[in-house]
């Protein structure tokens, strides 16, 4: 029995359970705990990130969401390789959290970072890289985006399905992006749609659930 819960954890959960949170090296101890959940949330979102281009980073408010990320973003370095550029988006307020974080984690030079009102810099070419460049975007504050008509959203859109300009050792044209937040269904059914938006294709999308748009339908009408 025990052997066959073992073979059920390898199938179901894949090389996420490989991970031994005692033998963590890239946590800098003087200033963060080791904390094992945190450690399956970054092999988990690991694993979806590859699958399906992006995930949800959605856990409450104080359970470390920015150092998940920085775990998470030194996981796919070491995994792609020296050329990797990531982008983090933050609101202006939380700047320094992110930059002091990605610093501890000694990945700081793999980044750019950016305020979410300032991403028409990126579309018009006046920032550090050109959009294409980027392999890996991490949005925090993520339901902020969550008004499709609005030109932040526009231009979100644009930089995530840019595709990348050079494709290291992980494998795949598109850009992998990880969307934080403690509330990613922030209003209504729309707020999810669009935020999947950013990572799949809402009609031929390689979720369980193929159609998006379809699936989504009911949920708008019956909302309104």
């Amino acid at each position: 029995p025990f052997e066959l819960f073992v073979k059920f954890l390898i199938e179901f959960f894949g090389k996420n359970i490989e991970y031994d949170p005692d033998s963590i090296s890239d946590i800098p101890l003087k200033k963060f705990k080791k904390l094992s959940y945190q450690i399956d949330a970054v092999n988990q979102g690991y694993e979806l990130l590859l699958k399906y281009n992006g995930f949800f980073l959605a856990d409450v408010v104080g359970t470390g969401k920015t150092v998940m990320a920085a775990l998470l973003a030194k996981k796919f370095i070491i995994n792609n390789g020296p050329k990797t550029r990531i982008l983090v988006i933050y609101p202006p307020a939380l700047v320094k959290n992110w930059t002091t974080t990605f610093k501890d984690f000694k990945i700081q030079d793999y980044c750019d970072f950016i305020t979410n009102g300032s991403l028409d810099k990126i579309i018009d070419g006046k920032f550090n890289n050109e959009k294409e460049r980027y392999d890996l975007i991490l949005v925090d504050e993520a339901h902020k985006f969550r008004n499709h008509k609005s030109q932040q959203f526009e231009n979100l859109q644009i930089i995530c399905k840019s595709g990348r300009e050079y494709i290291g050792n992980v494998e795949g044209y598109e850009k992998k992006v990880v969307l934080i937040s403690a509330t990613p269904l922030n209003n209504k059914p729309d707020d999810i749609y669009y935020l999947i938006s950013l990572f799949q294709d809402i009609r031929n999308s390689n979720l369980f659930i193929t159609n998006l748009q379809k699936y989504f339908y009911p949920h708008t009408i019956r909302y309104k």
